[in-house]
């Protein structure tokens, strides 16, 4: 069959238009993969007002870091002991510690680190009264002590602790790594973050390969 100029004409206008509209779809198909990769790999939660141990500072998420989430990688005995070489008032409390790591799901090697931080195992500054492992800052519902929290025993000072770091920066907050917990949990405006962490890792890893 033969076409005329006009019918030729139209007959390619409409070819090339469907190959313009396939090349268009591709294109967009493709975009979408990339830009769906790309925003799926960069997000991260949003970040919290208020940080219970001070203000907060920094970004959320750690993709790679020390965890403290885990099972204990030192015993009971062991943290008697490193609280016995500190002159602790929390001697002899190193069972409290070991069984509340296994009730919140946190190597109880951190909690130990923490308090040795903070307050050389309770031996200095306000724990010396408030019986707090972390120094947690004072909030409604608990008794104060110089904007502090202050608890009956060491025993519930050291479940509040467990308390804050399971409910509030792992389970709402997702930090679970030491390096995305501490710039919260001690801001850098008001603490020497790098340090921090370094203290704690040294102190864990150290107790780790002494053994029990």
């Amino acid at each position: 069959m033969l076409y005329g100029f006009d019918d030729f004409s139209s007959r390619r206008r409409t070819l090339f238009l469907i190959a313009l509209a396939a090349a268009l779809v591709w294109m967009i198909v493709q975009f979408r993969g990339r830009s769906n990769a790309f925003y799926s790999s960069m997000s991260a939660p949003g970040q919290p007002a208020q940080s219970a141990s001070g203000n907060l500072s920094g970004s959320f998420g750690a993709l790679d870091g020390d965890s403290i989430i885990g099972v204990p990688t030192i015993s009971a005995a062991k943290i008697d002991q490193v609280l016995a070489s500190y002159d602790s008032p929390a001697t002899g409390k190193g069972q409290v510690i070991y069984d509340m790591g296994i009730k919140y799901g946190i190597d109880p090697a951190y909690c130990l680190a923490f308090f040795i931080h903070e307050s050389t195992a309770g031996t200095r500054g306000v724990a010396t009264v408030t019986m707090s492992i972390g120094n947690i800052r004072t909030t409604p519902g608990y008794e104060d002590y110089q904007g502090y929290r202050k608890y009956p025993s060491w025993e519930a000072g050291i479940e509040d602790w467990y308390k804050l770091i399971r409910n509030l920066y792992i389970d709402e907050w997702q930090l679970t790594t030491i390096q995305a917990i501490i710039p919260v949990y001690a801001p850098p405006v008001e603490n020497d973050t790098n340090n921090y962490v370094e203290t704690v890792r040294t102190l864990v890893n150290s107790w780790r390969a002494a053994g029990s």
